[in-house]
C-alpha cells in the first residue's frame, strides 16, 4: 500500500479542546457530587484527587491551546489510520456478531487486504488464529466470549 493520501487534521486545536471538556466534566462531577474538602472532619473528599487532576487537565489544555496556533497543522497520511479504524470495527463487530465470528473477518480482511497475502497464506494464517481461539480460549481455559447482538438474539438471552 502507498497510503500516499494525506488528511490535514487541525488536532492540535481539537485534542486540547477535547482535554479541556473532559476535564470540566470531571470538576462539575468532583465538585456537584463529591466535594473537594470536608470542614467538620477537616479531610479531603472523594473528590478531592479528581478536582486536582481535572483543574490540571484544564491548565495543561488551555496551555496545549494557546500553543496550536504558533505550529503548523500536521499531515496524517490516510494509511496511519487504517490500525485505529481497523480496531474500531473490529470492535463493532465483536459486539454485534461475537468475537469468533469478528475475529475470522477481521484476519481474513486484513490478511488480504492491508498484508496483501496470497489466499493460500491468509487461510494458513486463519487457521492457525483459530487453533489459538477455539481450543486453548475456549475449550481450555473454558472462556466465554461474547456472541454479540446477534448471537444473543439467537439464543434468547
Amino acid at each position: 500500500m502507498k497510503g500516499t493520501s494525506s488528511v490535514k487534521l487541525p488536532t492540535q486545536v481539537i485534542i486540547p479542546v477535547i482535554g479541556f471538556i473532559i476535564g470540566l466534566v470531571y470538576l462539575i462531577i468532583g465538585m456537584g457530587d463529591f466535594g473537594f474538602w470536608n470542614h467538620s472532619t477537616n479531610t479531603p473528599t472523594a473528590g478531592f484527587f479528581p478536582i486536582i487532576i481535572a483543574v490540571g487537565l484544564m491548565i495543561l489544555s488551555v496551555l496545549g491551546f494557546i500553543q496550536s496556533f504558533r505550529r503548523k497543522s500536521v499531515e496524517y497520511r490516510l494509511l496511519n489510520w487504517y490500525v485505529p479504524i481497523g480496531f474500531l470495527l473490529f470492535i463493532v463487530g465483536v459486539m454485534i456478531i461475537g468475537t469468533v465470528p469478528a475475529v475470522i473477518i477481521f484476519e481474513l480482511l486484513w490478511c488480504k487486504f492491508y498484508e496483501k497475502l496470497s489466499w493460500k497464506s491468509t487461510i494458513i494464517a486463519l487457521i492457525f488464529c483459530l487453533i489459538l481461539v477455539l481450543p486453548v480460549f475456549t475449550w481450555w481455559l473454558q472462556i466465554d466470549f461474547p456472541v454479540g447482538l446477534i448471537g444473543n438474539l439467537i439464543l434468547g438471552y
